[in-house]
């Protein structure tokens, strides 16, 4: 993938995973908990001499680096960093795991690491610089939970504070908690349902809030049911955050769940899981959660199209310096691949 890429001798290449969701979608932009996991599909960046911006997120990016870097930066000739982000399609179209916060994660880190400044040791920096960036280049639109799995790796869970970065908490999976990631064969503007869903509560705030209450309390269940080791609860506490999702949208007259889902959703069902959207939803990017391997594997060779499963399972280590001749990860066991 990504991490195997070619790429320019020279300066160091830093890469950056994208992300899932697991529950916490609209509830992590009121101040709720939202799961997430970062996965192996990543951005790659590497700072070239001479060349000029390549979209306005990697300037953002760029330019704050530079500034938190203050007079080191002046070691750096003028340039900027080249992002990868292939790994990010489905053939001709760009799927919703993250790619944008991947790139600005692996963009600062890239500038970093160009001017000796170490990521590993700097990644509240990279998170702050990072969330900054992203935020610029979108219009403030997000949580900026994807940018802390970008920074951190792993299964964390994220909780947005205003006017700061998020809290950013590991979570161990339980045994047996299996993840089938699968499209949905549609791109969605995630900004758009944001939106659409920021229009709802403007217009119904009593009604909005309570949505959000319910939301809140069942990613909270979500975690406690991970803290327990509790694959079964998890799975049941997901399914209601899904249904929990749908009544959003109904309410907001946005499609959140798709016809795509419900047919997931029914498929995971017959076989003893559960599936829902991963992210804003409105079509893009799902996850099916089981409490056994079997039934993720069920699920998995089951799905019909539209929906195609796919392959990638859990980045542990989040932004980090590419070193040559890195050894494959192990396989985590939480995703079905």
């Amino acid at each position: 993938m990504g991490s195997e890429r070619s790429t320019l001798v020279g300066t160091p290449v830093v890469i950056a995973p994208g992300k899932v969701f697991l529950v916490g979608e609209y509830a992590v932009l009121e101040e709720g908990p939202a799961v997430l996991a970062a996965v192996t599909r990543h951005a790659v960046a590497q700072f070239v001499p001479g060349m000029n911006p390549m979209s306005k997120l990697v300037d953002e990016a760029v330019t704050r680096a530079k500034a938190e870097l203050g007079e080191a930066a002046s070691a750096l000739p003028p340039g900027s960093v080249l992002v990868n982000t292939d790994d990010f399609h489905q053939g001709e179209q760009k799927i919703g795991l993250g790619s944008s916060a991947a790139t600005a994660v692996a963009a600062v880190g890239a500038l970093l690491e160009s001017a000796g400044v170490s990521v590993d040791a700097n990644r509240e920096q990279i998170l702050a610089l990072a969330l900054a960036a992203h935020q610029a280049a979108q219009g403030g639109a997000g949580s900026g939970a994807d940018v802390a799995a970008a920074v951190h790796g792993g299964l964390i869970k994220v909780v947005r504070h205003q006017g700061g970065s998020p809290s950013v908490e590991p979570l161990r999976p339980p045994s047996g908690l299996r993840l089938v990631v699968f499209w949905t064969g549609e791109s969605v503007s995630t900004a758009r349902m944001i939106e659409a869903i920021q229009k709802y509560a403007k217009a119904n705030p009593a009604a909005y809030r309570e949505h959000m209450d319910r939301l809140r309390e069942i990613a909270s269940r979500f975690v406690a049911e991970l803290r327990a080791g509790s694959a079964t609860g998890a799975v049941a506490a997901a399914g209601r955050y899904g249904k929990r999702l749908a009544a959003l949208g109904a309410a907001a007259s946005v499609s959140i769940v798709t016809d795509a889902f419900t047919q997931a959703s029914d498929l995971a069902k017959e076989v003893g899981g559960i599936a829902k959207p991963s992210g804003a939803g409105g079509g893009d990017i799902g996850i099916a959660m089981f409490a056994t391997p079997e039934a993720a594997r069920l699920f998995a060779r089951a799905l019909q199209k539209p929906l195609v499963p796919l392959d990638l399972d859990l980045d542990r280590l989040g932004v980090r310096r590419r070193v040559p001749d890195e050894p494959e990860a192990e396989v985590s066991g939480l995703f079905n691949v």
